[in-house]
């Protein structure tokens, strides 16, 4: 096993298999544990695993779960496209495909008829990665996912919550939308 602070190239023998587990930034080849990154060498000695830190700021790679600010660009008849802004929480580049669907079952726990009557184009939404292969899919089903931004489909003005709907203070207009249980608050980085 190599020095542990050691910076390490990609495809260096750090340790084995019988040392330590493979972690992140490594892999396992017959039996020997490589760097699979540039970056310094790391003993994770809670979980015995290597790990490499990366030396470089690498970009993020979406998963299963991850909480994610979008804005709705395109509305089709039971589907929705958004473009993802950024990791609720983590504004630092996404690593490859950017936008994502949200099928009509997942946009809210009740029935859907009308995918228009819960979202429209140009709201901010905080929704989770609930596919990313081969495609991203997202749902806003749960209480604290939806719309956390939304602007008035007549005047194009920031809609303010009034209970359950949202009012334009401009043109008085009234819209519904499967807004999140804190839109309003400014808290749009909420990880759920």
């Amino acid at each position: 096993m190599i020095d542990e602070g050691s910076i390490v190239i990609p495809g260096e023998k750090v340790a084995t298999t019988e040392e330590l587990i493979a972690g992140n930034g490594t892999y396992e080849e017959g039996g020997v544990i490589r760097a699979s990154i540039l970056g310094k060498f790391i003993i994770d000695k809670e979980k015995m695993k290597a790990v490499i830190k990366p030396l470089t700021d690498v970009p993020l790679v979406l998963k299963e779960g991850d909480i994610v600010i979008c804005e709705i660009k395109q509305i089709m008849e039971n589907i929705v496209i958004a473009k993802i802004l950024y990791l609720a929480g983590n504004k630092r580049e996404i690593a490859g495909e950017k936008e994502g669907t949200i099928f009509i079952s997942n946009i809210d726990t009740e029935f859907v008829e009308d995918v228009k009557s819960k979202l429209r184009i140009g709201d901010i939404i905080r929704a989770r990665v609930i596919k990313v292969d081969p495609v991203i899919n997202f749902s806003t089903k749960d209480r604290h996912l939806g719309v956390i931004k939304a602007f008035c489909s007549e005047c194009r003005n920031i809609l303010i919550r009034k209970n359950n709907i949202l009012e334009c203070k401009i043109c008085g207009r009234t819209e519904i939308r499967k807004i999140a249980d804190d839109y309003g608050s400014g808290n749009i980085d909420r990880v759920v």
